[in-house]
C-alpha cells in the first residue's frame, strides 16, 4: 500500500491531524521532514489507506494541509 505524506503548517497541526486519522482507523504517525524543499514547520503526517477520505476527515477538522506527497 502506498503511503501518504501530508506536510502541515505546525507540529501542533501534525498531532491533531495523526489522533484524527487514528480514531477513524487509519494507519498514521509523524514524521519529521528535512529537505530543506517542505514548507512550514517540516512535520508531515504519514499515513496509508484511502487518501481522499484522510484529506476529508483532515480538513473538516481544520488542520491546514500545505502539500501532499506519495512515497
Amino acid at each position: 500500500m502506498k503511503k501518504h505524506i501530508v506536510m502541515t503548517g505546525t507540529v501542533t497541526y501534525a498531532i491533531k491531524g495523526r489522533d484524527l486519522l487514528r480514531h477513524a482507523g487509519f494507519r498514521a504517525g509523524i514524521e519529521r521532514v528535512t529537505s530543506g524543499k517542505t514548507p512550514g514547520c517540516g512535520y508531515a503526517i504519514v499515513l496509508e489507506g484511502d487518501l481522499s477520505s484522510a484529506e476529508k476527515i483532515l480538513r473538516d477538522a481544520g488542520v491546514k494541509i500545505l502539500g501532499i506527497r506519495e512515497n
